[in-house]
């Protein structure tokens, strides 16, 4: 009998754990957060055309940055 009520209680225990405490399956807020945090790169401009480009994407050149080759060869 008593072995029965650990088991349920254990059960009980694993259910809160999974959908109730903040890093749970539910708590989706958090994560998002993260992730559009992660996500999200910052445009610069072009200095030669104007263009604006991510920062990953971006060619620099004397510390400048340019959208490509070409630009940055100007």
């Amino acid at each position: 009998m008593i072995l029965k009520w650990l088991i349920f209680g254990a059960i009980v225990y694993a259910i809160y754990i999974l959908f109730f405490k903040d890093k749970g399956i539910l708590s989706n807020s958090n994560r998002s957060s993260k992730r559009d945090d992660s996500d999200s790169e910052e445009m610069i401009e072009c200095c030669e055309c104007g263009t604006f480009v991510a920062t990953k994407e971006a060619f620099i050149k004397n510390g400048k940055f340019y959208c490509s080759k070409e630009c940055m060869n100007k």
